[in-house]
């Protein structure tokens, strides 16, 4: 019987572990990195606005490793009804579609172009890794500038994403901060 709850436990463990490891995402407006200004942030697979947890719900994320896609539901919810947008091969679709003119964004080398394409004139967003002015230690997250097109002008940086280089959590910040 003890061995039944530990199995039962350790699959559940192992199914739930996907949202667990899935990370923390902040979107602060610019590089002071003050907390009472973050416009959206994730914790464990929910885009919540604001830095509070009981802040309003944007979306909430869904990683499916058997299709290797990212699904994005509106709100808090896991619902087919309420798919946003899917990301299949750095490509977010509009809702669950899987056909070429339903891909809104391309997620390619750090820059995010519009449509289903690679071609300079179409980049949207370039991602560059920033230094921090404070660094708190050797365990800081890292820091990508969200900058127009493909511009290195700070006056053109609409953003700074604090957390892992992840092409789901990018799009969604994106998505809930109104750039995307």
């Amino acid at each position: 019987m003890i061995a039944r709850i530990a199995c039962s436990l350790l699959l559940g463990l192992g199914l739930h572990w996907g949202a667990w490891a899935q990370g923390r995402w902040h979107l602060h407006p610019d590089d002071q990195l003050i907390w009472r200004n973050v416009i959206a942030h994730i914790d464990n697979g929910v885009v919540r606005m604001g830095n509070s947890w009981s802040g309003e719900v944007a979306y909430t994320l869904q990683a499916d490793a058997m299709w290797d896609e990212t699904k994005v539901f509106q709100g808090f919810s896991t619902s087919s009804l309420d798919i946003a947008f899917t990301l299949r091969n750095n490509k977010l679709y509009l809702g669950d579609s899987a056909f070429t003119d339903a891909i809104l964004y391309t997620f390619s080398e750090g820059q995010i172009f519009i449509g289903d394409s690679t071609f300079p004139m179409d980049v949207a967003y370039t991602l560059r890794e920033e230094r921090r002015a404070f660094s708190t230690g050797a365990g800081d997250a890292p820091l990508w500038g969200v900058y127009k097109e493909d511009s290195r002008s700070w006056s053109d940086r609409v953003a700074v994403i604090e957390g892992a280089m992840d092409a789901g959590a990018i799009m969604a910040l994106l998505a809930a901060g109104g750039w995307l």
